[in-house]
């Protein structure tokens, strides 16, 4: 029956995979589903690097309310300090693509002039 019929289940592998992958960034990358779509559509435009101790593990430790050392010891040193090291880029597109996965930790400082995780940014970045 498979041997005869193999091209039944070209229709099922062509909308099979893309669901796949975009069950992989809602459940690996902890995207919403907006964001997870946008993913799948440049599924193989996309191209990320990341800094040099950088894990998705360690970035999901990362909440608000932080300190900037206890960040430091989580992420290591960031790609880029941006807007008067209130934004730490520890992802960046790899080569000249548009689309990569950013990771961005933005701060504040506190009454006594202590920087403090603000926002936690977890997104597909494409302009």
């Amino acid at each position: 029956m498979f041997r005869k019929n193999w091209y039944l289940f070209t229709p099922l592998a062509i909308i099979g995979m893309p669901a796949l992958i975009l069950g992989y960034y809602i459940v690996s990358y902890g995207y919403p589903v907006n964001e997870a779509v946008e993913a799948t559509r440049h599924f193989l435009q996309s191209g990320t690097r990341y800094a040099m101790k950088y894990t998705d593990r360690h970035f999901a430790l990362v909440r608000p309310g932080m300190g900037g050392q206890e960040v430091f010891q989580h992420l290591g040193v960031p790609f880029e300090r941006r807007n008067n090291d209130t934004e730490w880029l520890y992802a960046l597109p790899k080569g000249l693509t548009q689309f990569y996965h950013e990771r961005k930790v933005i701060f504040a400082k506190d009454a006594k002039g202590i920087p403090r995780v603000k926002e936690v940014i977890r997104a597909f970045h494409a302009e």
